[in-house]
């Protein structure tokens, strides 16, 4: 496939993700190394002109093959929101895999002799069903509270990953993130305010998840010195209960516990479990 449009509305209806490479890389042979049904390990010389690996491919990702007469179209969008590693990512030959909206979660890295794309595969066999309607939300149309419901789904999203890409799924709901305080920076609302103290507090689940419960407490401390909205404090009790948990600070978790709804506590004890 070639068209970008296509593609996404595509990994949209499939709840895939796109696997991307720039057309040119593809005049290059990439070897790989894939298991086969036998549970034997298989050499194929190129991994663009196997049709063997082409219908595997198609079960896991919506594969795109990109011009470059679209490279400059595309980083100009994404030049001035992104990061350089991300931009370093966007720029290489390597296979990129993609949410629908064309954002990179990872890449197959720099090519080396022979890449493993069982543990390629393994690793990025995300089934997006999970974000579905707030990628819908987003698409249909893009504002403060699409993205930010987006990256707050992605979030959660990666609690429920292998750990291998968890990371990586973190860093593109920060995409998100950033994109909701673009937006929130824009309007003039009298509930801005409260918006931009939810999407802090938000973040810090990221923290939570990455197993830095004294920085989150850090930062709960800093909430501190200004007034929680009343629409936060559900959030703001479960991220100090989350934290106690972590810490195992048992009087002061079993304190909050009658404060948190029983999605929060089980999602609570999914993060635990993450960590132990």
């Amino acid at each position: 496939m070639e068209s970008l449009s296509f593609a996404k509305r595509l990994a949209r209806s499939q709840n895939k993700p796109i696997l991307m490479v720039w057309e040119e890389a593809t005049e290059y042979p990439l070897p790989v190394l894939i298991r086969n049904a036998n549970g034997r390990n298989v050499v194929i010389d190129n991994l663009f002109e196997s049709l063997e690996l082409n219908r595997v491919i198609w079960e896991y990702f919506v594969p795109l093959k990109l011009n470059e007469q679209l490279y400059e179209d595309i980083y100009n969008d994404i030049k001035d929101t992104r990061s350089q590693s991300y931009i370093d990512k966007f720029n290489s030959d390597a296979l990129k895999v993609m949410d629908a909206n064309g954002n990179i979660i990872g890449t197959s890295g720099a090519f080396v002799e022979l890449l493993n794309f069982s543990k390629f595969l393994f690793k990025y066999n995300l089934d997006l069903t999970y974000v579905k309607d707030e990628a819908f939300s987003y698409h249909t149309k893009k504002d403060f509270y699409s993205s930010f419901y987006l990256a707050s789904k992605y979030i959660d999203y990666s609690i429920l990953v292998n750990k291998n890409v968890r990371s990586e799924i973190l860093k593109l709901a920060d995409i998100y993130f950033d994109e909701a305080l673009t937006f929130l920076n824009a309007i003039e609302d009298e509930g801005k305010k409260s918006q931009l103290q939810r999407l802090n507090l938000t973040k810090l689940k990221e923290d939570l998840i990455r197993n830095k419960p004294r920085r989150v407490l850090r930062q709960l401390k800093k909430f501190e010195d200004e007034e929680i909205d009343m629409v936060n404090k559900p959030l703001v009790s479960f991220l100090y209960y989350t934290t106690y948990r972590l810490l195992n600070e048992k009087e002061n978790f079993e304190a909050l516990e009658s404060e948190i709804s029983s999605l929060n506590l089980k999602q609570a004890q999914l993060i635990v479990n993450l960590n132990q």
